[in-house]
């Protein structure tokens, strides 16, 4: 008995029949034996017939399994890929990390320890989906939103187990050719987003970045005795960019060079000029022995009393030895007071001390003005290192801040100090 697909050459049902002639023979010796070898045999090519013909139906149909290695994209039902067109490929991808520490700091009133979703980098999920047309531009889209318990960000001496907290961090679509550059439309980086942030050493990815609050901003100052109810987060700020549902324009790549303007809610515009950043991947450009990375940006933040915010980075790496040099700035223009700024500078070393993967260590130090009131002056200096487990996406780190603010009218303010002791794990 046979039957055909797709007029192509028969099938023969045979399993059933070569089974039942096999029980059939019993035990019928040597001839018998060789009789079921036989049998055997003519299944096992008529499998392999089966297999063949299964292959040349899923060609005709557009739905060729991938080759080894490639990856596969399937249903929830795991039944049948996620796509069946060959143009435009869709690539489904999902990455996210968690980002937990425990901060131990002394306020110069009391020695506390605090339990914390690092805000450095936040723990999140993403979902991204990209199409690649023949000869044409990738069309994308991104979901990414941050889910953190205890974000160091909400975590003080007076309300150490913070509500959750989630943020929508991407919900954009764009549309992508390296001629002719890249539109993008949602919620995601304004153009100045990430300016003050370029740099090249290891520690700057998990706990040391010119944000120097972001692991313990939530954490107030005293005076001695006292909550004064200003925060770290509020005395120290690098005057970066945000993210923010907008339209984004990223030009083509000019060499090294390339121009990001954008338009978002709140009448909230910026312009920037990245090198080394193509299209947000921070490659870096190498000049000589060195890796160098930058940006420079200009936004009107929408914020009372300020005309423009401008903010800029620069990092360069000596690709022999590890050792880095990093600075950072910022400032609100226009202000009816004193201008409030920021200014940064870190060394940092990548080197590899264990066989697990990269070491990092970096010694940073920070100063600002006039961000929490006209005549205040903040100083922070740090000290940290990571280790990096690069075979399960596992880094462990380790930081020591302290950090200082005199204010010109009030009381006087106690200094913090604050160890630092996490993990990040990326997937």
């Amino acid at each position: 008995m046979s039957t055909r697909i797709n007029g192509h050459r028969p099938i023969r049902l045979a399993p059933l029949a070569i089974a039942a002639a096999i029980l059939a023979l019993g035990s019928g010796g040597a001839a018998a034996d060789d009789r079921i070898d036989a049998l055997i045999e003519q299944l096992q090519r008529q499998n392999q017939e089966i297999e063949a013909l299964k292959k040349e139906v899923a060609e005709l149909r557009g739905k060729v399994e991938p080759a080894a290695g490639e990856p596969k994209y399937f249903k929830e039902d795991g039944d049948e890929p996620l796509t069946a067109y060959e143009n435009p490929g869709l690539q489904i991808t999902v990455a996210g990390q968690v980002n937990q520490a425990y901060n131990l700091a002394d306020d110069g009133a009391n020695t506390r320890g605090y339990f914390v979703d690092n805000d450095n980098s936040n723990s999140r999920m993403r979902l991204a989906g990209v199409a690649t047309f023949d000869g044409g531009p990738q069309v994308g889209s991104t979901l990414e939103v941050a889910f953190s318990g205890n974000n160091s960000f909400d975590v003080s001496q007076d309300n150490e187990r913070s509500d959750d907290f989630m943020q929508v961090r991407r919900a954009d679509v764009w549309v992508m050719d390296e001629r002719y550059g890249r539109v993008m439309f949602g919620r995601g980086s304004a153009a100045s987003d990430n300016t003050a942030e370029f740099d090249l050493s290891l520690v700057s990815a998990a706990v040391m970045l010119s944000g120097v609050a972001f692991p313990m901003g939530g954490l107030q100052f005293t005076d001695g005795d006292a909550l004064t109810g200003v925060a770290i987060g509020d005395a120290f700020f690098n005057f970066d960019g945000d993210r923010m549902n907008r339209f984004r324009y990223d030009t083509p790549m000019f060499g090294p060079m390339q121009v990001s303007a954008s338009a978002g809610s709140d009448q909230r515009y910026s312009v920037a000029l990245t090198y080394g950043g193509d299209f947000d991947h921070w490659t870096g450009v190498q000049l000589g022995g060195f890796t160098t990375l930058g940006a420079v940006a200009i936004a009107d933040p929408n914020v009372l009393g300020v005309d423009h915010r401008w903010s800029g980075s620069w990092s360069m790496l000596h690709n022999d030895t590890g050792l880095s040099f990093t600075v950072s700035g910022g400032l609100d223009s226009g202000t009816e007071g004193d201008t409030p700024y920021n200014l940064y500078g870190k060394l940092g070393w990548d080197t590899q001390l264990l066989r697990f993967g990269p070491t990092g260590f970096g010694f940073d130090y920070t100063y600002t003005e006039n961000v929490t009131a006209d005549g205040d002056k903040g100083q922070s200096v740090g000290l940290a290192a990571v280790q990096v487990f690069e075979r399960y996406g596992i880094e462990l780190y380790s930081q020591l801040r302290w950090l200082s603010l005199d204010r010109a009218i009030g009381p006087d303010f106690e200094d913090i100090l604050v160890f630092t002791n996490g993990t990040r794990v990326r997937f």
